[in-house]
């Protein structure tokens, strides 16, 4: 007789849609049986910024305990966006245990190393979706399956995440600009393929 594995319950709590629709496309790309014994709650967040998304995660956690179905794993997906509260934030996530998505500036900065190794320290948005339309002339925030479209590329942006996170380690994390840890949530999302 085989023992079954026991269903993991994930919680993946968003910034904005584009984080959203990463995530999803994530999980889908689980193999099938997976997706079935893995439960994985993507939730945009309601109000866009990371205290707002830290509060949401305490009220879901304590909810699941109290459902006696408690989440294994927490996630926070959101980028820097210049939010003042950020470094109260990364403090309360961390001493809480959450695990964090997270890109500094934005997301776009992640998706701009699938195409180049590029350290710059952008300071707005709006420059980050112009520098990746030179190379991803098509791209929208919420129109596109990024994670699908880019996969092909993703060890060779990781590696480039990778060596630009090692050259910021000396900066408390609310400081690093450029820095990546999305490679860590799609590292996840393999280990849980097997």
């Amino acid at each position: 007789m085989s023992l079954r594995k026991p269903n993991k319950r994930i919680l993946i709590l968003c910034e904005g849609v584009t984080e959203q629709l990463y995530a999803t496309s994530l999980r889908s790309d689980l193999p099938r049986s997976q997706q079935r014994s893995i439960s994985v709650d993507i939730v945009k967040g309601g109000e866009q910024n990371p205290l707002h998304l830290f509060k949401e995660a305490m009220a879901k956690r304590k909810k699941a305990q109290k459902e006696k179905n408690p989440y294994d794993s927490i996630w926070l997906f959101f980028d820097h966006d210049n939010w003042p509260q950020l470094q109260e934030a990364l403090h309360k996530m961390e001493k809480e245990g959450f695990k964090i998505a997270y890109s500094a500036l934005c997301l776009e900065h992640w998706f701009i190393l699938h195409f180049q190794d590029c350290g710059r320290a952008f300071q707005k948005g709006e420059e980050v979706v112009g520098h990746l339309k030179k190379f991803w002339t098509n791209y929208h925030k919420t129109k596109l399956n990024h994670y699908s479209l880019l996969r092909d590329r993703l060890e060779e942006a990781t590696a480039r995440a990778n060596r630009i996170n090692l050259s910021q380690q000396e900066l408390p994390l609310f400081e690093r600009n450029p820095y990546f840890t999305i490679p860590d949530l799609i590292a996840y999302f393999r280990s849980l393929g097997g």
